[in-house]
């Protein structure tokens, strides 16, 4: 008498193939959002402070333009006319860094 385990494996490669789509790809891709967010900051930031570098003061709108152009030459997709864009809350948010740490220097 031969028992077919072919049912019993199938079940079992099965339940592997399950666990492995729960529990650990939504883990891996919540990891690289997250490290895709990090790298997406460190460009945004540094686009900043080199157009501040490059930009007089009163060039705000060539700054803007500058930092979206770098952004988009490293691939990141910028709508500079979506407020809401959260990559333009970031670039926002990195001017505002920049002119609290320059007025520390400033003191």
């Amino acid at each position: 008498m031969q028992i077919d385990l072919t049912q019993i494996i199938l079940a079992v490669i099965t339940l592997i193939f399950g666990l492995l789509m729960r529990y650990v790809i939504p883990s891996a891709k919540k990891n690289l959002d997250k490290n895709q967010m990090e790298l997406l900051q460190v460009a945004v930031k540094s686009a900043v402070y080199a157009a501040e570098m490059l930009y007089k003061s009163d060039q705000g709108q060539e700054k803007k333009a500058y930092v979206v152009e770098l952004l988009r030459q490293q691939g990141y997709i910028v709508d500079p006319e979506k407020i809401e864009d959260s990559v333009n809350a970031m670039i926002e948010a990195f001017v505002k860094e920049l002119k609290i740490e320059q007025a520390k220097i400033a003191v």
